[in-house]
Protein backbone atom coordinates (compact mmCIF):
# COMPACT_ATOMS: atom_id res chain seq x y z
CA UNK A 1 0.00 0.00 0.00
CA UNK A 2 2.74 2.55 0.56
CA UNK A 3 4.30 1.88 -2.83
CA UNK A 4 1.10 2.87 -3.90
CA UNK A 5 0.15 6.02 -2.07
CA UNK A 6 3.90 6.88 -3.57
CA UNK A 7 2.53 6.70 -7.15
CA UNK A 8 -0.18 8.76 -6.01
CA UNK A 9 1.72 11.21 -4.67
CA UNK A 10 4.98 11.74 -6.19
CA UNK A 11 7.12 15.10 -4.92
CA UNK A 12 5.92 17.81 -7.46
CA UNK A 13 9.66 19.29 -7.01
CA UNK A 14 10.65 15.40 -9.09
CA UNK A 15 7.87 16.12 -11.52
CA UNK A 16 9.26 19.99 -12.09
CA UNK A 17 12.74 18.87 -12.14
CA UNK A 18 11.75 16.00 -14.78
CA UNK A 19 10.25 18.24 -16.96
CA UNK A 20 12.72 20.89 -16.41
CA UNK A 21 15.15 17.93 -17.97
CA UNK A 22 12.97 16.72 -20.51
CA UNK A 23 12.78 20.01 -21.97
CA UNK A 24 16.36 21.16 -21.76
CA UNK A 25 18.06 18.38 -23.24
CA UNK A 26 16.43 17.97 -26.46
CA UNK A 27 16.93 21.84 -27.10
CA UNK A 28 20.63 21.31 -26.10
CA UNK A 29 20.74 18.49 -28.04
CA UNK A 30 17.84 17.34 -30.42
CA UNK A 31 16.93 13.94 -30.68
CA UNK A 32 15.83 13.80 -34.36
CA UNK A 33 12.53 12.33 -34.06
CA UNK A 34 10.81 12.41 -37.41
CA UNK A 35 9.14 14.91 -39.16
CA UNK A 36 6.32 14.83 -41.28
CA UNK A 37 5.96 17.57 -43.55
CA UNK A 38 2.49 18.87 -44.47
CA UNK A 39 1.01 20.60 -47.74
CA UNK A 40 0.48 23.59 -46.72
CA UNK A 41 4.05 24.07 -45.32
CA UNK A 42 5.28 22.47 -48.61
CA UNK A 43 3.43 24.97 -50.44
CA UNK A 44 5.37 27.67 -48.56
CA UNK A 45 8.74 26.23 -49.40
CA UNK A 46 7.49 26.06 -52.92
CA UNK A 47 7.14 30.01 -53.51
CA UNK A 48 10.04 30.64 -51.62
CA UNK A 49 12.75 28.06 -53.85
CA UNK A 50 12.78 29.49 -57.45
CA UNK A 51 13.37 33.02 -56.03
CA UNK A 52 16.60 33.81 -57.62
CA UNK A 53 19.71 36.24 -56.93
CA UNK A 54 18.66 39.75 -57.02
CA UNK A 55 14.75 39.04 -56.59
CA UNK A 56 12.97 40.93 -53.37
CA UNK A 57 10.62 39.66 -51.40
CA UNK A 58 8.65 42.04 -48.38
CA UNK A 59 8.89 40.13 -44.86
CA UNK A 60 6.87 41.38 -41.74
CA UNK A 61 7.50 40.62 -38.71
CA UNK A 62 3.75 41.38 -36.90
CA UNK A 63 4.33 39.81 -33.53
CA UNK A 64 5.89 40.57 -30.34
CA UNK A 65 7.53 38.98 -27.75
CA UNK A 66 5.01 36.79 -26.14
CA UNK A 67 5.01 34.19 -29.59
CA UNK A 68 8.60 34.22 -30.34
CA UNK A 69 8.97 30.80 -28.95
CA UNK A 70 6.61 30.14 -31.98
CA UNK A 71 7.50 32.57 -34.88
CA UNK A 72 11.07 33.26 -34.50
CA UNK A 73 11.96 30.00 -35.67
CA UNK A 74 10.41 30.91 -38.91
CA UNK A 75 11.34 34.32 -39.28
CA UNK A 76 14.69 32.58 -38.92
CA UNK A 77 14.22 29.85 -41.39
CA UNK A 78 12.88 32.32 -44.10
CA UNK A 79 15.74 34.54 -43.74
CA UNK A 80 18.35 31.56 -43.67
CA UNK A 81 16.47 30.21 -46.88
CA UNK A 82 16.94 33.12 -49.14
CA UNK A 83 19.72 35.47 -47.60
CA UNK A 84 22.26 32.21 -49.09
CA UNK A 85 20.21 32.53 -52.52
CA UNK A 86 21.05 35.91 -53.08
CA UNK A 87 17.70 37.23 -52.45
CA UNK A 88 17.22 40.84 -50.78
CA UNK A 89 14.59 41.35 -48.03
CA UNK A 90 12.41 44.40 -47.58
CA UNK A 91 11.11 44.26 -43.92
CA UNK A 92 9.18 45.61 -41.87
CA UNK A 93 6.38 45.97 -38.48
CA UNK A 94 3.02 46.60 -37.60
CA UNK A 95 3.70 45.63 -33.80
CA UNK A 96 5.60 48.22 -31.60
CA UNK A 97 7.42 45.60 -30.20
CA UNK A 98 8.51 43.35 -33.19
CA UNK A 99 10.92 45.93 -33.61
CA UNK A 100 13.82 44.69 -31.60
CA UNK A 101 12.30 41.28 -33.01
CA UNK A 102 13.42 42.49 -36.51
CA UNK A 103 16.54 44.01 -35.42
CA UNK A 104 17.69 41.22 -33.44
CA UNK A 105 16.90 38.52 -36.12
CA UNK A 106 17.57 40.60 -39.22
CA UNK A 107 21.07 41.63 -37.77
CA UNK A 108 22.19 37.75 -37.16
CA UNK A 109 20.99 36.31 -39.96
CA UNK A 110 22.99 39.49 -42.31
CA UNK A 111 26.25 38.72 -39.86
CA UNK A 112 25.97 35.22 -40.55
CA UNK A 113 25.56 35.15 -44.31
CA UNK A 114 27.68 38.34 -44.85
CA UNK A 115 24.94 40.75 -45.81
CA UNK A 116 25.32 44.42 -46.57
CA UNK A 117 22.46 46.76 -45.14
CA UNK A 118 20.76 49.27 -47.31
CA UNK A 119 22.08 46.74 -50.74
CA UNK A 120 20.61 43.44 -49.55
CA UNK A 121 18.33 44.13 -46.96
CA UNK A 122 16.38 47.07 -45.14
CA UNK A 123 13.95 47.69 -42.13
CA UNK A 124 11.76 50.07 -42.95
CA UNK A 125 10.64 49.87 -39.51
CA UNK A 126 7.19 50.37 -37.16
CA UNK A 127 4.24 52.30 -38.73
CA UNK A 128 0.95 51.87 -36.56
CA UNK A 129 -1.67 52.19 -38.87
CA UNK A 130 -1.31 48.81 -39.93
CA UNK A 131 -4.09 48.95 -42.19
CA UNK A 132 -3.44 52.20 -44.07
CA UNK A 133 0.40 50.54 -44.54
CA UNK A 134 -1.03 47.71 -46.03
CA UNK A 135 -3.28 49.85 -48.76
CA UNK A 136 -0.36 52.83 -48.86
CA UNK A 137 2.51 50.39 -49.97
CA UNK A 138 0.34 49.12 -52.90
CA UNK A 139 0.71 52.87 -54.32
CA UNK A 140 3.93 53.60 -52.62
CA UNK A 141 6.62 52.24 -50.54
CA UNK A 142 8.75 55.51 -50.06
CA UNK A 143 5.70 57.64 -49.29
CA UNK A 144 4.52 55.26 -46.81
CA UNK A 145 7.71 54.70 -45.25
CA UNK A 146 9.61 58.23 -46.16
CA UNK A 147 12.82 57.08 -43.80
CA UNK A 148 13.45 53.80 -42.62
CA UNK A 149 14.09 52.39 -39.22
CA UNK A 150 17.33 54.39 -38.68
CA UNK A 151 16.13 57.98 -40.22
CA UNK A 152 17.60 57.57 -43.78
CA UNK A 153 15.43 58.70 -45.90
CA UNK A 154 14.43 55.80 -47.98
CA UNK A 155 14.74 57.21 -51.32
CA UNK A 156 18.84 57.12 -50.56
CA UNK A 157 18.70 53.51 -49.84
CA UNK A 158 20.08 51.50 -53.01
CA UNK A 159 17.39 48.96 -52.32
CA UNK A 160 14.77 51.07 -52.41
CA UNK A 161 15.40 52.77 -55.83
CA UNK A 162 14.20 49.15 -57.05
CA UNK A 163 11.08 49.35 -54.54
CA UNK A 164 8.02 51.27 -55.31
CA UNK A 165 5.11 49.37 -55.08
CA UNK A 166 4.05 45.79 -54.82
CA UNK A 167 4.60 45.04 -58.69
CA UNK A 168 8.33 45.15 -57.14
CA UNK A 169 8.43 42.19 -55.05
CA UNK A 170 8.22 38.54 -55.59
CA UNK A 171 5.93 38.32 -52.58
CA UNK A 172 4.71 39.07 -48.92
CA UNK A 173 5.90 36.74 -46.13
CA UNK A 174 3.78 37.69 -43.16
CA UNK A 175 4.68 36.32 -40.07
CA UNK A 176 1.59 37.21 -37.33
CA UNK A 177 1.13 36.40 -33.96
CA UNK A 178 -2.60 37.68 -35.01
CA UNK A 179 -4.96 38.19 -37.95
CA UNK A 180 -2.63 40.40 -39.82
CA UNK A 181 -1.79 37.97 -42.37
CA UNK A 182 -5.37 37.69 -43.31
CA UNK A 183 -5.55 41.41 -44.16
CA UNK A 184 -2.27 41.06 -46.01
CA UNK A 185 -3.99 38.41 -48.41
CA UNK A 186 -7.30 40.70 -48.65
CA UNK A 187 -5.74 44.13 -49.14
CA UNK A 188 -2.35 43.33 -50.54
CA UNK A 189 -3.33 40.04 -52.45
CA UNK A 190 -6.69 40.37 -53.24
CA UNK A 191 -6.15 44.72 -54.50
CA UNK A 192 -2.56 44.46 -55.71
CA UNK A 193 -2.68 40.86 -56.60
CA UNK A 194 1.06 39.81 -54.90
CA UNK A 195 1.33 36.54 -53.43
CA UNK A 196 1.17 36.37 -49.74
CA UNK A 197 2.63 33.77 -47.70
CA UNK A 198 2.52 33.33 -44.31
CA UNK A 199 3.81 31.94 -40.82
CA UNK A 200 1.47 31.64 -37.97
CA UNK A 201 0.78 30.87 -34.03
CA UNK A 202 -0.65 27.60 -34.07
CA UNK A 203 -3.97 28.43 -32.36
CA UNK A 204 -4.41 31.30 -35.29
CA UNK A 205 -3.57 28.64 -38.64
CA UNK A 206 -6.95 27.09 -38.43
CA UNK A 207 -8.45 30.51 -39.55
CA UNK A 208 -5.58 30.64 -41.98
CA UNK A 209 -7.27 27.75 -43.69
CA UNK A 210 -10.05 28.77 -45.40
CA UNK A 211 -7.49 31.48 -47.16
CA UNK A 212 -4.80 28.58 -48.36
CA UNK A 213 -7.79 26.52 -49.64
CA UNK A 214 -9.01 29.62 -51.84
CA UNK A 215 -5.60 30.56 -52.82
CA UNK A 216 -5.36 33.98 -51.49
CA UNK A 217 -3.06 32.65 -49.37
CA UNK A 218 -0.07 30.42 -51.24
CA UNK A 219 1.50 28.54 -48.47
CA UNK A 220 1.31 28.73 -44.42
CA UNK A 221 3.20 27.68 -41.53
CA UNK A 222 1.45 26.84 -38.65
CA UNK A 223 3.17 26.82 -35.17
CA UNK A 224 6.03 25.21 -33.99
CA UNK A 225 5.20 22.00 -35.98
CA UNK A 226 5.08 23.98 -39.15
CA UNK A 227 8.45 25.82 -38.43
CA UNK A 228 10.26 22.39 -37.72
CA UNK A 229 9.07 21.15 -40.95
CA UNK A 230 10.30 23.90 -43.64
CA UNK A 231 13.36 23.88 -41.23
CA UNK A 232 13.70 19.77 -42.81
CA UNK A 233 12.37 21.02 -46.38
CA UNK A 234 15.58 23.45 -46.26
CA UNK A 235 17.74 21.43 -44.33
CA UNK A 236 19.24 23.89 -41.94
CA UNK A 237 17.91 22.14 -38.09
CA UNK A 238 17.08 24.67 -36.20
CA UNK A 239 14.50 26.06 -32.95
CA UNK A 240 11.83 24.44 -34.31
CA UNK A 241 13.21 20.83 -34.49
CA UNK A 242 14.68 21.31 -31.26
CA UNK A 243 11.55 22.54 -29.97
CA UNK A 244 9.00 20.34 -31.47
CA UNK A 245 11.46 17.51 -30.10
CA UNK A 246 11.54 18.97 -26.31
CA UNK A 247 7.49 19.70 -26.69
CA UNK A 248 7.21 16.09 -27.72
CA UNK A 249 9.10 14.34 -24.66
CA UNK A 250 7.71 17.10 -22.06
CA UNK A 251 3.95 15.37 -23.69
CA UNK A 252 5.29 12.09 -22.93
CA UNK A 253 6.88 12.43 -19.45
CA UNK A 254 3.10 14.05 -18.45
CA UNK A 255 1.70 11.42 -19.57
CA UNK A 256 3.51 9.03 -17.76
CA UNK A 257 3.18 10.81 -14.63
CA UNK A 258 -0.58 10.12 -15.61
CA UNK A 259 -0.38 6.68 -16.01
CA UNK A 260 1.74 6.28 -12.70
CA UNK A 261 -0.53 8.40 -10.77
CA UNK A 262 -4.05 6.31 -12.51
CA UNK A 263 -1.89 3.33 -11.24
CA UNK A 264 -1.70 3.94 -7.82
CA UNK A 265 -4.89 5.21 -7.24
CA UNK A 266 -6.75 1.78 -8.73
CA UNK A 267 -4.84 -0.44 -6.35
CA UNK A 268 -5.10 2.10 -3.08
CA UNK A 269 -9.43 1.68 -4.37
CA UNK A 270 -8.97 -2.00 -4.88
CA UNK A 271 -7.39 -2.51 -1.30
CA UNK A 272 -9.81 0.00 0.43
CA UNK A 273 -12.27 -1.95 -1.13
CA UNK A 274 -11.17 -5.51 0.05
CA UNK A 275 -10.63 -4.11 3.36
CA UNK A 276 -14.11 -2.51 3.61
CA UNK A 277 -15.67 -5.86 2.60
CA UNK A 278 -13.50 -7.61 5.50
CA UNK A 279 -14.75 -4.65 7.99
Amino acid sequence: MAFYNRMMSIDRRIIFLSVALAVAIPLLKPLGFPVQVSEEVRSFHRELEPLQEGDIILLTFDYEGDVMAELNPMSEAVLSHVFPKGVRVVALTTYAGGTGIAEWLLNEAAERYGKTYGEDYVFLGYNPDWSGTILRLGESFKATYPTDQYATPTPEIPLMEEVETYDDVEMIVSIAGSALSEYWAIWAGGRYGVKVISGNTAIQAILIYPYYQAGQISGFLGGLKGAAEYEKLIGRPGMGIRGMDAQSIAHALMLVFILVGNVGYFFVRRAQAREKRKG
